[in-house]
């Protein structure tokens, strides 16, 4: 980076910068969560039919999902990520909003990957983890799945670093620090794009809500779901503080 920088209007939920960032240098999550994913699905008999994508980024997943024959719908509350998302998976459809008011229609399975359902970037976002948790269990054919993953606090030894990470063209350095005792995490991320002697600055500021194992299983339960809650998308192990739950609607004939 050099001294010469234009500094672009500040974004709320992964504006341009920080969503082309984030689909060239953290896709990996995405490939090897979403390899995994696809084998739950067909392991728990959801093997075709429409999958929405809740928090779809850049479309990673729901490439995957097309090349496994499953349609997709996905949702961001990014432009920017569903433009990407666009042209990564173009025989997905797609639509801007929030996991917390948008309309799930009937489908087959709903998964929300990278933490998404924590997210504290808009005021929708806090009516509420039970409520979307009822909407998809509405939403879901009897037997369809839910596949979601989340952050839980560390108390012991809470969330506090910074990361910088370089790519082709551009930067990005996080601060990470958790509360605890709220059970909120924020990320500050500073964002640079550019080439030779001149870059541009973006910032961001995201906070996050930590859940723990009880409440999640107390609210799947509450909406009707089946559910177990471990640490892994099949083979691939999520980090020291994820969870991921796996929940069922029970199928037909069943309560």
């Amino acid at each position: 980076m050099t001294a010469r920088a234009r500094r672009a209007p500040a974004a709320s939920a992964y504006g341009p910068d920080l969503a082309f960032v984030h689909d060239a240098g953290f896709s990996y999550f995405a490939e090897r969560a979403g390899a995994e994913a696809i084998r739950l699905l067909a392991r728990n008999g959801v093997r075709a039919g429409l999958v929405v994508d809740v928090g779809c980024g850049s479309g990673v997943f729901a490439r995957r999902l097309l090349a496994a024959g499953y349609d997709v719908l996905g949702l961001d509350l990014s432009p920017a990520m569903v433009r990407l998302a666009r042209k990564n998976a173009p025989r997905a459809r797609f639509v801007v909003g929030s996991f917390a008011d948008a309309p799930l229609p009937p489908c087959d399975a709903v998964v929300a990957m990278g933490e998404v359902l924590g997210y504290l970037l808009d005021a929708r976002a806090g009516r509420g983890l039970g409520a979307f948790f009822r909407r998809a269990f509405v939403a879901l054919r009897p037997g369809g799945l839910l596949l979601a993953d989340f952050l839980t606090p560390l108390p012991e030894h809470p969330r506090a670093w910074t990361r910088h990470v370089s790519g082709e063209g551009w930067d990005v350095v996080a601060t990470i620090a958790e509360d605890a005792r709220a059970k909120i995490l924020s990320r500050r991320i500073v964002t640079f794009r550019g080439r030779g002697a001149s870059f541009r600055r973006t910032e961001e500021r995201h906070r996050m809500r930590l859940r723990g194992r009880a409440e999640i299983s107390g609210l799947l339960a509450r909406a009707g779901f089946e559910s177990a809650i471990g640490g892994a998308y099949g083979r691939f192990r999520l980090p020291e503080g994820h969870l991921l739950a796996i929940a069922r609607r029970p199928p037909a004939g069943r309560t």
